[in-house]
Protein backbone atom coordinates (compact mmCIF):
# COMPACT_ATOMS: atom_id res chain seq x y z
CA UNK A 1 0.00 0.00 0.00
CA UNK A 2 2.75 2.40 0.95
CA UNK A 3 4.71 1.55 -2.18
CA UNK A 4 1.71 2.33 -4.39
CA UNK A 5 1.29 5.70 -2.70
CA UNK A 6 4.93 6.63 -3.25
CA UNK A 7 4.82 5.53 -6.88
CA UNK A 8 1.59 7.49 -7.43
CA UNK A 9 3.06 10.59 -5.79
CA UNK A 10 6.22 10.43 -7.92
CA UNK A 11 4.12 9.89 -11.04
CA UNK A 12 1.84 12.84 -10.36
CA UNK A 13 4.69 15.20 -9.46
CA UNK A 14 6.77 14.00 -12.42
CA UNK A 15 3.88 14.52 -14.81
CA UNK A 16 3.30 18.00 -13.43
CA UNK A 17 6.94 18.96 -13.85
CA UNK A 18 7.06 17.53 -17.36
CA UNK A 19 3.95 19.48 -18.35
CA UNK A 20 5.34 22.66 -16.84
CA UNK A 21 8.61 22.43 -18.74
CA UNK A 22 6.93 21.59 -22.04
CA UNK A 23 3.95 23.99 -21.90
CA UNK A 24 5.22 27.11 -20.10
CA UNK A 25 7.56 29.18 -22.30
CA UNK A 26 10.78 30.55 -20.87
CA UNK A 27 11.34 34.29 -20.71
CA UNK A 28 13.30 34.44 -23.96
CA UNK A 29 10.59 32.68 -25.99
CA UNK A 30 7.90 34.82 -24.41
CA UNK A 31 9.75 38.04 -25.29
CA UNK A 32 10.20 36.91 -28.90
CA UNK A 33 6.45 36.41 -29.23
CA UNK A 34 5.63 39.95 -28.05
CA UNK A 35 5.15 42.87 -30.40
CA UNK A 36 7.97 45.45 -30.48
CA UNK A 37 5.85 48.03 -28.62
CA UNK A 38 4.95 45.60 -25.86
CA UNK A 39 8.55 44.42 -25.63
CA UNK A 40 9.73 48.03 -25.18
CA UNK A 41 7.20 48.56 -22.39
CA UNK A 42 8.31 45.31 -20.75
CA UNK A 43 11.98 46.32 -20.88
CA UNK A 44 11.24 49.77 -19.47
CA UNK A 45 9.22 48.29 -16.62
CA UNK A 46 11.89 45.65 -16.04
CA UNK A 47 14.45 48.34 -15.23
CA UNK A 48 12.02 50.05 -12.85
CA UNK A 49 11.17 46.76 -11.14
CA UNK A 50 14.89 45.97 -10.75
CA UNK A 51 15.58 49.36 -9.16
CA UNK A 52 12.63 48.91 -6.79
CA UNK A 53 13.83 45.42 -5.87
CA UNK A 54 17.35 46.69 -5.15
CA UNK A 55 15.95 49.46 -2.95
CA UNK A 56 13.83 46.99 -0.97
CA UNK A 57 16.80 44.65 -0.57
CA UNK A 58 18.91 47.51 0.81
CA UNK A 59 16.18 48.24 3.36
CA UNK A 60 16.01 44.57 4.33
CA UNK A 61 19.78 44.39 4.81
CA UNK A 62 19.76 47.55 6.92
CA UNK A 63 16.93 46.30 9.10
CA UNK A 64 18.65 42.93 9.50
CA UNK A 65 21.71 44.69 10.93
CA UNK A 66 19.55 46.42 13.53
CA UNK A 67 18.60 44.81 16.83
CA UNK A 68 15.17 46.46 16.79
CA UNK A 69 12.15 44.41 15.69
CA UNK A 70 10.95 45.24 12.20
CA UNK A 71 7.45 46.22 13.39
CA UNK A 72 8.74 49.08 15.57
Amino acid sequence: MRKVGIISFVGIVGTGLLLRYTIVPDEEKMLKSLSPETRAIYERNKVQRREQHDKIMEQIIESAKSDKPIWK
